[in-house]
């Protein structure tokens, strides 16, 4: 992907951008300073440079140094005039945005997939040591913009694609024109039902003796009915890999951690945290994702 750094000089932006902090930001940015002030969490250095961060910065999902390269990055986008859409280079592919985004949406919307991917985010999904192997079949739920599946498309055997939001499903489906012979588009929630609105995994996906499975999962708290929605597949599957996010609700580290552990799982939780929060609650520090993986 190709970035051109805007003419101001990045700490001239990080603070207009402090000042001007809009007012619902700027009351959370207030809250976890107050919520972290005198707490023993304080002594992971992680959380204690979070803390130190949103001293001096507007709040963030992602509050740290690392992650401030990206507030003054500027992908390259690109329009089509054929689809009427932008989009921008993404592992050497074109990753479309929907049709009422302008170029500055794209823009931004770029700079968060860049920032939650980075190699210190702790919401990255693949790393040198957890990464789908050639011919998986794999299950991308909560697709969204769809840059892991774009990431992966041309190693994966099969890929479902689980996202029911109309106007990104429309999106997608321009994304992964050139693949659709081996993309499964799920237009449901996924969940531990099967319905008209709902579809588990072992609906979608059987265990095949010599396959390959990745399940990339972040389902907006949904994860753990739709873990209850794959037990065929986790009890069968020989070769199966997970990334399942854990920070929608404060107790999802401890009880997906458990699934995993009575599938027989291993597992272990990606480094750093993220500031997150439901509606009208104060945002904490989570862990952010599993990584597991279970071989027989």
């Amino acid at each position: 992907m190709n970035f051109v750094h805007k003419i101001f000089p990045t700490w001239l932006v990080l603070f207009v951008r402090f000042i001007l902090e809009p007012k619902g930001y700027k009351l959370r940015r207030k809250a976890v300073l107050k919520l972290y002030e005198k707490s023993d969490l304080l002594k992971d250095p992680v959380i204690r440079e979070g803390i130190r961060f949103l001293k001096s910065h507007k709040f963030t999902t992602f509050p740290f140094k690392w992650a401030l390269k990206y507030d003054n990055l500027l992908p390259e986008v690109y329009f089509d005039e054929t689809h009427g859409m932008f989009y921008v280079e993404y592992c050497g592919h074109k990753l479309y945005y929907p049709k009422g985004y302008s170029r500055m949406r794209a823009i931004w919307a770029t700079r968060s997939i860049l920032k939650e991917q980075d190699p210190q985010s702790s919401h990255l999904y693949l790393t040198s040591d957890f990464y789908v192997e050639p011919d998986s079949i794999v299950v991308d739920a909560g697709v969204a913009e769809g840059n892991f599946a774009l990431s992966i498309i041309d190693k994966v055997k099969r890929l479902y694609l689980i996202e029911c939001d109309p106007t990104w499903v429309e999106t997608l489906k321009v994304t992964f024109a050139p693949w659709k012979e081996k993309v499964v588009f799920v237009e449901k929630y996924l969940s531990d039902m099967d319905d008209d609105q709902f579809v588990t995994i072992d609906h979608l996906v059987r265990a095949l003796e010599g396959e390959k499975y990745f399940v990339k999962m972040d389902v907006e708290g949904f994860e753990k009915q739709s873990l209850a929605g794959m037990k065929q597949l986790l009890t069968a599957a020989t070769n199966i890999k997970l990334d399942i996010c854990t920070y929608h609700f404060e107790d999802d580290l401890v009880q997906i951690g458990s699934i995993m552990d009575n599938y027989g799982c291993k597992y272990h939780v990606s480094d750093g945290y993220v500031l997150f929060s439901q509606q009208n609650e104060t945002p904490t520090f989570r862990k952010t994702l599993i990584r597991a993986e279970k071989l027989h």
